[in-house]
């Protein structure tokens, strides 16, 4: 008995005390944690274990970028070394060609990366699974391949006397150096990472990887979104590249092999897919668990193979897995709703339509009166193969109107629904809404001109939280840039708190 009130003694101050780290800031906790962490390192003062406290840094980066597309959108790449060449050849070229300084480089490294993805990313949109791997992983290859056949990069060489980092003229060329630099780096990239994670952009990256349809069916652009988790992903791997080469002061092809996307997918799995501490947690491992092993040379890697298996196998979820969250207290959600709420979701809503119906106007758009024809369908036919699933359908709904389509099992209702929400294209007819014709939408696009739907069995996204699912739902009403979500803005802060009440 007292042992039991222990333990609940324990999971209560366990939960009081992650309560109120979780008021705190995360960029607050980010910075005292690694500061923590880099001055226990310094005090070692050791130079081989700072050297291998810096190559974690550098894998938690190139761990973090392959975690928004592996661990949010869920896109598999086997070809994310690709990224990290390109980062590293920027701002190797820049350095020793140009004679820039590297903090110089950073930037141009960061967007020649993030191009690289978009060049990656949209023609693999539709691409899934063994496709889309094999794609990716010609991807990495490709670019290998380019930068040893590349003369002006050094060919097979590579790129040789990289200098060092110069800041306001002082040069930085100890390993305790690039630790400290490591260490901002990674505090820059892990901060902008959990933005976008609580974010309008990674709910939609999350809806995308548990259940596609039901995200496109919400109102979430999903092929947008997958170019820009491959867009973010290799902005992550230019940063860290451009941080290699200047740190090793030589690169050559041979560094950016497909056995080091393999390995960084390694420090995504075993710390915990789609988890930020998570990455940290494997990146530790897979950088300094080997070492630990150096003694047992002959045997080192297989040493490490098997400990990893075992891992997984007790462990598959990770070391540190994606657990489900609350709302972020300094977003201003209270704790109890007031009894009032539906009320006050009626008005809301009320306002919305009204806001709406002004912006149509404002258009030129005619607003339809209560009454009027709000959805009109004009003989829709659908048909798959000799089978004609809906035949010359044609009915029309009026604003205010409740309209109701019934039919035994097989009768084709489903299959009306998403001919009109975009899901399906059908053969022949006309679907018009407000006025203007929407076959040929993606669903998305549909759902943000009025028209939302459910489904007959229910399709939440499972590793979600309650209020996650719903927010997702508001996805398209709201209107928050990429760069607003990163930074985490004032203006994204307030369009959070509007989707939270």
């Amino acid at each position: 008995m007292i042992a039991r009130l222990s333990d609940r003694q324990v999971g209560r101050a366990y939960a009081t005390v992650r309560d109120r780290l979780g008021r705190t800031p995360y960029w607050s906790r980010v910075v005292v944690a690694l500061a923590a962490i880099g001055a226990a390192v310094i005090s070692w003062n050791d130079d081989y274990v700072t050297a291998v406290a810096v190559s974690v840094a550098t894998y938690a980066m190139l761990g973090l970028g392959l975690n928004i597309v592996v661990g949010y959108a869920g896109l598999l790449d086997l070809g994310y070394a690709a990224f990290f060449a390109i980062g590293a050849y920027t701002s190797a070229l820049l350095m020793t060609q140009a004679h820039w300084n590297f903090f110089t480089t950073l930037p141009f490294a960061v967007l020649f990366t993030g191009t690289a993805g978009a060049i990656l990313g949209y023609p693999t949109l539709r691409l899934r699974s063994d496709y889309l791997a094999i794609v990716t992983l010609g991807f990495g290859e490709m670019t290998r391949i380019t930068f040893n056949n590349w003369e002006y990069a050094g060919g097979p060489n590579g790129v040789l006397g990289i200098p060092w980092p110069n800041f306001f003229g002082y040069e930085l060329n100890t390993q305790g150096d690039f630790f400290i630099v490591g260490l901002f780096l990674l505090a820059i990239a892990m901060i902008f990472a959990e933005h976008l994670d609580h974010s309008r952009l990674g709910r939609g990256w999350v809806a995308i990887r548990e259940d596609e349809f039901a995200a496109e069916s919400v109102g979430v652009p999903s092929l947008r979104l997958k170019l820009f988790a491959y867009v973010m992903g290799g902005m992550w791997g230019g940063l860290a590249g451009a941080f290699f080469a200047t740190r090793i002061g030589a690169i050559d092809p041979t560094s950016f092999t497909f056995q080091l996307s393999v390995l960084i997918l390694i420090v995504i799995v075993l710390g915990g897919t789609g988890s930020l501490p998570g990455v940290l947690v494997g990146a530790l491992v897979v950088v300094a668990l080997p070492e630990l092993l150096r003694e047992l040379s002959d045997v080192r890697l297989l040493v490490f193979a098997v400990l990893l298996v075992g891992m997984m196998l007790l462990r598959p979820q990770g070391l540190w897995p994606r657990i489900r969250r609350k709302p972020k207290p300094f977003y201003g959600l209270q704790e109890e709703e007031p009894e009032d709420v539906a009320a006050r979701i009626l008005r809301e809503h009320q306002v919305q339509m009204e806001e709406r119906d002004r912006r149509h106007a404002a258009a030129g758009h005619k607003v339809p009166a209560k009454g009027e024809v709000l959805l009109e369908v004009d003989g829709v036919v659908q048909q798959f193969g000799g089978l004609r699933a809906v035949d010359n359908v044609s009915f029309s709904v009026r604003r205010g109107e409740i309209f109701s389509i019934i039919g035994p099992n097989g009768g084709g209702k489903t299959t009306l629904f998403n001919c009109i929400t975009g899901v399906q294209r059908p053969k022949r007819g006309r679907v018009l809404f407000d006025g203007r014709p929407i076959v040929g939408l993606r669903p998305h696009v549909i759902v943000a001109r009025g028209i939302g739907r459910t489904f007959q069995g229910i399709r939440l996204f499972k590793n979600m939280a309650v209020f996650e699912n719903v927010m997702v739902g508001l996805y398209a009403r709201h209107r928050t840039m990429t760069w607003q979500a990163m930074l985490h803005t004032p203006g994204e802060r307030k369009d959070e708190l509007r989707t939270l009440e």
